[in-house]
């Protein structure tokens, strides 16, 4: 029998009924965006204490080009040891200059960094988003490999899944191909109580719990950049 919704996804997603050559297509107009993780090297936080002011102003400048602009600290919030960047920027080149500009880079803090093709599921951002006052935790983490069919069988149930959390998530989508066309991971953001309703999010997510992700999945404390 015929399904209304052949891609999994629920009303009111812009990918609503989009599947196949079409899903790709979609992503492949969107404009690009990525996320940056930029890990500390030991002994620099002098340093990034002195370029964080900057490096503020950096973010500001983006306007409406910001997802979002945080920190991946350690569990009790101690200490830093990354910031991650969400923009949306022309394309690879533009991202690796942007990452060569940022303050912290410019001052040595940075150990490496990684640049990741991601989409944005919807329009909101973090500046969109009401905080509660919790904490906040990025989860991240790269697809098997030929995820295609394991991805189309699942992807219904963590919509609707993702739907219950929706209060929650600061924003949220998938990591992409270079091309942008396929989806090969994901990177979100939430605020949720404690690390153990993070994980709990994190092992009842169909997909993780269904063995989706490789090794490089990972939870991380992660706060505010502002």
């Amino acid at each position: 029998m015929a399904t209304e919704n052949p891609g999994g996804y629920l009303p009111g997603d812009p990918r609503y009924g989009l599947a196949g050559d079409e899903l790709r297509g979609y992503y492949r107009k969107k404009p690009a965006q990525w996320v940056i993780f930029a890990w500390d090297a030991a002994g620099r936080a002098g340093a990034r204490a002195a370029a964080i002011a900057a490096q503020k102003d950096y973010a500001k400048a983006l306007g409406e080009r910001l997802v979002g602009y945080g920190h991946i600290v350690t569990d009790d919030a101690g200490a830093t040891l990354a910031t991650t960047w969400f923009v949306q920027l022309e394309d690879r080149a533009a991202a690796e200059a942007f990452v060569a500009g940022d303050p912290l880079s410019r001052a040595g803090v940075y150990e490496r960094t990684d640049i990741r093709r991601w989409s944005n599921s919807f329009l909101k951002r973090a500046a969109d988003y009401r905080r509660k006052g919790l904490q906040q935790y990025l989860c991240t983490g790269s697809k098997i490999p030929d995820a295609a069919p394991f991805f189309a069988q699942h992807l219904h149930a963590h919509e609707s899944y993702f739907k219950a959390y929706e209060d929650s998530f600061i924003f949220r989508g998938p990591l992409r191909s270079p091309d942008g066309a396929d989806n090969v991971g994901t990177a979100l953001l939430l605020e949720l109580p404690d690390r153990a309703a993070a994980e709990k999010f994190w092992m009842n997510e169909p997909f993780a719990a269904h063995g989706g992700y490789q090794d490089d999945a990972r939870i991380y404390r992660w706060v505010f950049g502002d």
